[in-house]
């Protein structure tokens, strides 16, 4: 990394310094006296002095100012309010604990000619269950933390901050989530009714039917992570401040005594430490600036 660093570096430099060699030989051999700078100002002048296309220009060019100083303030308001702010949280921790959990997921090999195909299908099967066993925990979280219907805050706020109507990329990112939604609300429950009646009763016919249902549920799971995150991204939305928020504060303070501190103390610690980070954070994309 240090290396790669270091090459941009000099490629940086180097290239700077060659424009400005090639702008002075430029200038030397008298190349920028043979321009008509003169004749240039004055087409540009006649462009500007036409009312009808200045105003034309200016409308144009004050709706994407609007358009973009909307969006960009959007934004960073949305991450601001306390609720939306949670729910991109839970978000977040629920698309970690996916990532953490994709190398768990089996995948069911090639049957050979010599195995039995209801042999190989009930092993199959079991490793679902296994799987499915030994994650209950984790999937039941993502599933909540993806699809709980306190994420229809965020949405209906998203709506009603967002030009939708112009904004095409959220309204698909947007579009494709509310998609998905009912596969996971609608789906898991039968997951889950599956993989107990298996656990009760022990059949084989239940093992099957929890094996046909899981997998395509960690479809819509995987779908659904990717939409999520095409979300956040456009949000930008960055769990870096959090984290290191909760590092900082509780290497400086006992957040089970300061609950029982009055809300002065609370808010006065709160922004010592938002002080901390964002210096912190600040001085962390100085030193690392080449290294993007």
């Amino acid at each position: 990394m240090f290396k790669k660093s270091l090459y941009r570096k000099v490629m940086f430099i180097i290239t700077i310094s060659c424009l400005i060699l090639l702008i002075i030989i430029a200038a030397k051999m008298g190349i920028f006296s043979d321009l008509n700078i003169y004749g240039l100002f004055s087409v540009i002048e006649r462009i500007i002095n036409n009312t009808y296309f200045s105003s034309i220009m200016c409308s144009i060019i004050a709706v994407v100012l609007i358009y973009i100083i909307q969006v960009q303030y959007s934004k960073k308001m949305l991450k601001k309010d306390f609720r939306c702010n949670e729910i991109i949280q839970e978000v977040f921790n629920g698309i970690e604990n996916y990532c953490e959990l994709i190398d768990k997921i089996p995948e069911p090999t090639k049957r050979k000619d010599s195995e039995d195909y209801f042999e190989k299908r009930k092993q199959d099967s079991l490793l679902y269950y296994q799987f499915y066993k030994d994650n209950k925990i984790d999937i039941d979280l993502i599933t909540m933390s993806l699809s709980g219907t306190n994420n229809d805050i965020l949405i209906d706020s998203l709506q009603s901050c967002f030009f939708l109507n112009l904004n095409f990329k959220l309204l698909n990112i947007v579009n494709n989530i509310k998609n998905r939604l009912p596969n996971l609300q609608d789906g898991y429950p039968e997951v889950k009714k599956e993989y107990e009646e298996y656990t009760t009763k022990g059949e084989e016919d239940a093992l099957i039917k929890f094996a046909n249902k899981l997998p395509h549920y960690l479809i819509d799971l995987r779908f659904m992570v990717i939409y999520w995150k095409e979300l956040l991204d456009y949000l930008n939305y960055d769990s870096t401040y959090i984290k290191l928020f909760i590092q900082t504060y509780n290497s400086k303070y006992n957040i089970v005594e300061d609950i029982k501190q009055p809300k002065e103390v609370l808010y006065a610690k709160n922004r010592e430490i938002d002080k901390i980070v964002r210096k912190t954070m600040r001085m962390y994309k100085i030193k690392h600036f080449w290294d993007k």
